[in-house]
């Protein structure tokens, strides 16, 4: 074999194998960038993909599709529009931030109202044949270069198309905006820059009223482009953001006709206009008022001579039949009619007020004695129970510890022979008794003249009574005042209380001693008498009325 047909050979087998390689190579390469789209959500939008949509969220869809009358496919990746077969009841479509290049699959969306494609890759208006009662059409930020195929849909309103490539083609590309209904026409951010879009596409398109043309070119080309735009323009009610009033318009038409002279002078004549107006409505409304003043007072008088009163007339009027049956139908729906809240408010205010009265009136009426001055009467609403008792005992101060004044003879004997000796052998202790009781709330309380505190309420035995009166009989009997001499000012006041007649506070009370001595005597006596029963201590005789023991003068 020749070197040569060798060299054929060896060069085939390594194309060969370099050919598979190759292969081998896009292979891989399709797969991965088929996985890397897959991984950024670029899938195809399939039946069961809408069915992934309408599995997502319940409320919003029906499992039937054709009850649906919205979908939401926005932001999927998705390159071409299709199996929407079987949505006919389809009346809105958010399919923005896509990749769609073309508008396809809405044969079957008789009833698609608003459709919205913005931020895709569409180039040609076309494929809405099957959406003739389309209204609403959005195609911002799309790779269009001229406006056609909108010419059938007899309904649509609204078309938005910002930001595409419009008008590097001049008049041409915009002209089929004539065969429209359009009448609202946002062409911002365009590439228009011939200014004879405005008579020939603007001014002809007798259902415009609102148009958005800032950012392109052709805004900076049109002589007084909002004077201009506004004149051309009759039907036109917003322009760039900004409402077109009458008064801007019939401006516009001036300067359109005379100039800046023109438009100044119109004005003029607009606020002239303004200010009759303002004239003629305040003069309308002050004469309505002066008409009902005039009528008001005509009925009065025809009233005052009539034998009826508004209230008497057996001819009703409009008003008084109208309010008649505005108070039967307040009547009738009271219930419906009434607020719990308010009238709940409503007492509590009304309780409120009345408590603060009736405090006020408490507050502010004087306290009024009877004629024996003994009592006060109130008319208070609640009085406190009586049933505690008060302790209405008055103690009479004696200082006891002094020296005793010195008796002389004139005094023993008008004392009489009553005041015996304080230290007689009959001396005898005070027996005990009782508190005084609420009848006789008037009687001294004497407590050294008294038994021991505390022990009133005990009934003692008669064992422990005999062992008492013997004990104090037997301290009686070697019982000896101290004898003090009385200084000199003691002397002279006892000789001044003989001179006058009035008795000592130490003869009083010697007086006293003595009488309760003899009722102890006699109650021991009583006591010894009764056997076997419960002796009821007795109360000490109240001492004469006027009795009560004065100071120390």
């Amino acid at each position: 074999m020749a070197t040569t047909e060798l060299d054929r050979r060896l060069h085939a087998s390594v194309l060969k194998r370099e050919a598979v390689k190759e292969a081998e190579f896009r292979a891989a390469r399709a797969k991965h960038e088929e996985e890397v789209q897959l991984g950024f959500g670029a899938t195809e939008m399939t039946k069961e993909e809408l069915k992934k949509i309408i599995d997502s969220d319940r409320r919003m869809y029906y499992r039937s599709v054709e009850l649906n009358d919205k979908l939401f496919i926005h932001y999927k990746g998705w390159k071409e529009l299709q199996n929407l077969e079987g949505w006919t009841g389809l009346r809105a479509l958010y399919a923005e931030c896509n990749a769609f290049d073309r508008i396809s699959g809405l044969v079957n969306c008789h009833n698609l109202r608003s459709l919205f494609l913005q931020e895709n890759c569409i180039k040609r208006i076309e494929g809405l044949e099957g959406c003739p009662l389309l209204w609403n059409l959005n195609l911002n930020s799309n790779f269009i270069e001229r406006i056609e195929g909108l010419s059938h849909l007899k309904s649509l309103n609204t078309l938005t198309i910002q930001k595409n490539k419009l008008g590097h083609g001049g008049v041409e590309d915009l002209v089929h905006l004539v065969d429209t209904s359009i009448c609202t026409l946002d062409m911002q951010d365009n590439k228009i820059w011939d200014a004879d879009v405005l008579p020939e596409v603007f001014m002809r398109m007798k259902d415009l009223r609102v148009l958005y043309l800032k950012g392109n070119p052709c805004a900076k080309k049109i002589p007084n482009y909002r004077k201009g735009i506004t004149a051309v323009c009759e039907n036109l009610k917003y322009l760039d953001d900004r409402p077109v009033f009458p008064e801007d318009r019939r401006a516009a038409d001036a300067f359109n006709r005379g100039g800046l002279e023109e438009e100044r002078a119109e004005r003029r004549r607009i606020r002239e206009e303004e200010r009759e107006r303002h004239d003629r409505n305040m003069k309308a409304f002050q004469e309505m008022v002066d008409n009902a003043k005039r009528e008001k007072r005509e009925r009065d008088a025809m009233r005052a001579e009539d034998k009826y009163t508004d209230d008497t007339d057996p001819v009703e009027s409009q008003e008084r039949r109208m309010k008649k049956q505005v108070e039967q139908w307040r009547q009738e729906n009271a219930d419906d009619l009434r607020d719990d809240a308010r009238d709940h408010a409503a007492r509590c205010l009304q309780e409120e007020s009345n408590a603060r009265s009736a405090q006020e009136e408490l507050d502010s009426e004087p306290d009024i004695d009877d004629g024996a001055g003994s009592s006060k009467t109130t008319d208070a609403p609640a009085q406190e129970p009586t049933d505690k008792k008060v302790d209405n005992r008055t103690l009479v101060y004696e200082d006891i510890w002094d020296e005793p004044p010195a008796l002389s003879g004139s005094q023993s004997k008008s004392s009489g022979s009553s005041a015996p000796s304080p230290t007689a052998s009959t001396f005898q202790p005070p027996p005990r008794r009782p508190p005084p009781s609420e009848g006789n709330s008037n009687e001294v309380f004497l407590p050294w003249a008294q038994g021991a505190a505390g022990l009133d309420t005990v009934s003692p035995s008669e064992s422990a009574v005999d062992k008492r009166v013997a004990d104090l009989l037997g301290r009686s009997s070697d019982f000896k005042p101290p004898s003090r001499t009385a200084p000199a000012a003691d002397s002279e006041a006892a000789e001044r209380r003989e001179e006058s007649g009035k008795p000592t506070w130490y003869s009083r009370y010697t007086e006293k001693v003595q009488r309760q001595q003899e009722t102890l005597s006699e109650q021991v006596d009583r006591e010894r008498t009764a056997a076997g029963s419960e002796r009821e201590v007795p109360s000490v005789a109240p001492a004469d009325d006027g009795a009560e023991l004065d100071e120390m003068d």
